[in-house]
């Protein structure tokens, strides 16, 4: 019996020991870096490959949908690294794009599956590109997809295009040999330079699951094929692209969720002069209320921020200055921030996450009254919002009388 259970233990051991049985060569990976997704038009070919399932046979809630999926995989030994890197002309060599259709985001891949001879393996995706189009409909279903796939990572970037998704994969900068990696770090820089919030793909993700938060989300374009512009952020009620601000809106969201790091410049006009303010730090502190059973929210925000430019005003003093201060405060508050808002309300996008803050210190009320994030969206729409802005500059550059 001893020989019995030694043998037994000696023939189980390897089934223990047995590392990486199913791991895969980065050569036998076919490395998606960037996805793309547009609404596919039927005219535009013949059919849609059937992999996942027979003719005829296509299920009724799905067969309207046709997805065109893009995907930029890198070719394994042709990326360059180094300074030497980035020539623009030289990324069809290193990144390979790839087109097909499908009914769902699995049934796309699936049919691109079909052609390659690699794995196809999410691990490395930087970022999603959704059309404008998808976004307005709802972009449940491609969330879901990514969400339920171990092999995404959280920290990738989804964001909106202008027009096709699929073209934003096609831009070719001349610094960078792998264009899916220039797009990701020109969102990464933004975050750094307090341009864009650090809405990653996880991030995303809470913001649609949480109550009374609604997500957002940076929206591009391309420019002569070499870049993009980020044009702005698109802002969602629940699963769907309700709006856009433009830039100088994401300055005046940034300064009202309390972002520190400064990154908007504002222009300014007093009498004739025209003056150029670039923030530096921003606070806020947002506060929820309930007066007479109604909730209430007042935002109190403060800028530094500093004197950029100046034009036909040969004069800046102290007088100055404050005169300067209390016509930036005027513009914030009016033209930016207070618009910004009623759009918001209009729209139904609770993006500050207002709802979460009364849910969080008036649970009583939001259980009595609330309930559901429908009957949110109706008070939210119709609450009483206050901004109180201040702004102080801090510095004048060398120049001052």
């Amino acid at each position: 019996m001893k020989k019995l259970g030694m043998l037994t233990i000696f023939l189980i051991s390897p089934l223990f020991l047995s590392a990486c049985w199913d791991s895969y060569e980065l050569e036998e990976r076919a490395n998606i870096l960037g996805l793309a997704v547009d609404l596919g038009d039927m005219n535009e070919i013949d059919e849609i490959p059937k992999v996942t399932h027979i003719e005829g046979e296509t299920p009724a809630s799905v067969e309207d949908t046709i997805y065109k999926v893009t995907a930029q995989i890198a070719v394994p030994g042709k990326i360059k690294l180094g300074p030497e890197g980035g020539t623009g002309e030289g990324s069809e060599k290193t990144a390979w794009v790839l087109e097909t259709y499908g009914h769902t985001m699995k049934d796309a891949l699936a049919n691109m599956q079909q052609q390659l001879a690699e794995k196809l393996y999410l691990g490395h995706l930087q970022i999603i590109v959704v059309s404008e189009d998808i976004a307005k409909q709802g972009i449940i279903d491609i969330s879901d997809y990514l969400r339920r796939d171990i092999e995404v990572r959280r920290t990738a970037w989804m964001i909106i295009s202008e027009g096709d998704a699929h073209s934003i994969l096609k831009v070719a900068p001349p610094i960078e040999t792998v264009p899916a990696l220039y797009l990701a770090e020109t969102l990464n820089n933004a975050v750094r330079f307090g341009k864009l919030p650090e809405e990653y793909l996880g991030k995303f993700w809470i913001n649609l699951s949480d109550i009374g938060v609604d997500a957002i989300l940076p929206i591009v374009k391309p420019i002569n094929n070499d870049r993009i512009f980020v044009s702005g952020l698109s802002y969602f009620k629940e699963e769907k692209m309700a709006g856009t601000m433009l830039p100088l809106e994401i300055g005046a969201y940034l300064a009202m969720i309390g972002e520190a790091k400064g990154g908007y410049s504002f222009m300014v006009s007093l009498d004739d002069a025209v003056y150029i303010l670039n923030s530096q730090k921003r606070s806020s502190v947002i506060q929820v209320d309930l007066q007479n059973g109604t909730p209430t929210a007042a935002i109190d925000i403060h800028i530094d921020s500093e004197l950029d430019e100046e034009i036909n005003d040969g004069r800046l003093d102290e007088k100055k200055i404050k005169e300067i201060e209390k016509e930036a405060n005027a513009f914030l508050e009016k033209d930016v921030l207070l618009n910004l808002i009623k759009r918001l309300q209009d729209d139904q996008s609770d993006i500050l996450g207002i709802g979460a803050r009364i849910r969080a210190e008036y649970s009583d009320y939001w259980k009595r009254e609330v309930k559901t994030t429908e009957q949110w969206k109706k008070i939210y729409k119709e609450m009483n919002i206050k901004v109180n802005i201040h702004t102080q500059i801090r510095r004048t550059g060398m120049e001052w009388d």
